[in-house]
């Protein structure tokens, strides 16, 4: 686990814009992503002791040198943990890990990544990792209880740097680097274990309205929903999933929208706060069954994990039968039944789409025109009940 979690803290730093000065001022500009979990599944291999493959460029700090010479650096990092279960902060490290000699920053800057903790041939870390909290982790990490989640906590790491030149073979100080937007980095890291939806519930659900009104419960930070169309011919949610182009996809962050959880289909695109919407709307149609997926978004310091997922069906009401009749219309138009589209439209009637039955057996409208597209040569007479 040596490795392991002396690359973790270094991971709390990822890689931000700088702004070049004119004047001899050193700086390291840091830029680091909230985390709301920490998957070891994804980022730490706990019986291998190490992290797994991730980005570099998602765990890194540009340190910028506005000069024309190279400068050289020594960097000291502190890292703490605070477990929300005891409260109690802890350092990673009975010594703290520092450069054993200064490293060069060229004129222009230099990306250190973290990585080159131990890659690197021109940085040399020395750090002696605290035993008692190493294998506190590690058994929390590899505990089957744990789900492979890391402990949520708070989880700090400080980072001083300083820059100097050598001149005629001696050092020389040029003073602290400035770390900007500081250098007390704190993430708070929670594992979150819910984002599901409340309505429509697992029965599916018919909307009297067109505009479906979603609610879910969730403490992820945030929530994507997508809305597609479910036709007949396509036997599950997820076929309907993989083969059409989503009505609807919107992302809302729990935060920037004041912890929504209620969100109504809309009639534009305009969104709101913490509510981005990335595709359509387009218009719902009555008598149509749909399904709707709420994907609860998680990351591991930038890296994104399988989100959790629900998905549910609903349906928008046909009160007025017009489904059914623009599908009698459409199969049995110029055919022998004219007369009876005629009647149907002549009469204004209302076929009630919530009580149709084929011989005592609950129909739906889109059963019926699946039905009906199977058989329509096969029919030979046509007859309504009340």
């Amino acid at each position: 686990m040596k490795t392991t979690y002396r690359l973790l803290m270094i991971g709390l730093i990822s890689v931000g814009l700088v702004r070049i000065s004119r004047s001899q001022s050193y700086t390291a500009t840091v830029v680091y992503v909230d985390a709301d979990i920490i998957n070891a599944t994804t980022i730490v291999d706990p019986l291998a002791e190490k992290i797994k493959d991730v980005p570099a460029s998602n765990f890194s700090l540009f340190i910028n040198n506005p000069g024309l010479d190279t400068i050289w650096v020594n960097m000291q990092l502190q890292g703490y943990v605070t477990l929300d279960e005891d409260h109690v902060k802890k350092s990673f490290f009975d010594e703290n890990p520092y450069t054993k000699k200064p490293f060069p920053v060229p004129p222009g800057g230099r990306l250190f990544r973290s990585i080159d903790a131990t890659n690197s041939p021109d940085i040399d870390f020395a750090f002696r990792v605290d035993e008692t909290v190493k294998k506190e982790l590690k058994d929390k990490v590899a505990n089957s209880a744990s789900g492979g989640l890391v402990p949520s906590g708070t989880y700090e790491a400080i980072v001083a740097m300083q820059a100097g030149k050598y001149i005629s073979g001696r050092w020389t100080n040029l003073g602290d680097i400035t770390i900007t937007p500081t250098s007390d980095i704190t993430i708070r890291v929670t594992n979150p274990t819910t984002a599901t939806l409340i309505l429509p519930d697992q029965s599916g659900y018919v909307y009297p309205s067109p505009f479906p009104q979603f609610q879910w419960s969730y403490d992820v930070r945030s929530v994507t929903i997508s809305v597609y169309e479910k036709r007949p011919e396509q036997l599950s949610l997820e076929d309907a999933i993989s083969s059409s182009s989503p009505y609807l996809v919107v992302n809302i962050d729990r935060q920037k929208s004041g912890n929504l959880s209620i969100f109504t289909y809309p009639q534009t695109n305009a969104g709101g706060p913490g509510v981005n919407i990335l595709e359509g709307p387009r218009p719902l149609e009555r008598g149509k069954m749909y399904v709707v997926v709420l994907d609860g978004n998680r990351t591991a310091f930038g890296t994104q994990v399988e989100p959790l997922r629900t998905i549910r069906s609903f349906t928008i009401s046909d009160p007025d039968g017009e489904l059914v009749k623009n599908m009698l219309q459409t199969i049995f138009s110029g055919g022998p039944f004219q007369n009876v589209v005629n009647a149907i439209q002549d009469q204004k009637l209302a076929p009630n789409t919530s009580r149709m039955s084929l011989n005592g057996i609950p129909l739906s409208s889109q059963e019926l025109q699946m039905l009906l597209n199977q058989n329509k040569n096969k029919i030979k007479s046509v007859h309504f009940e009340e």
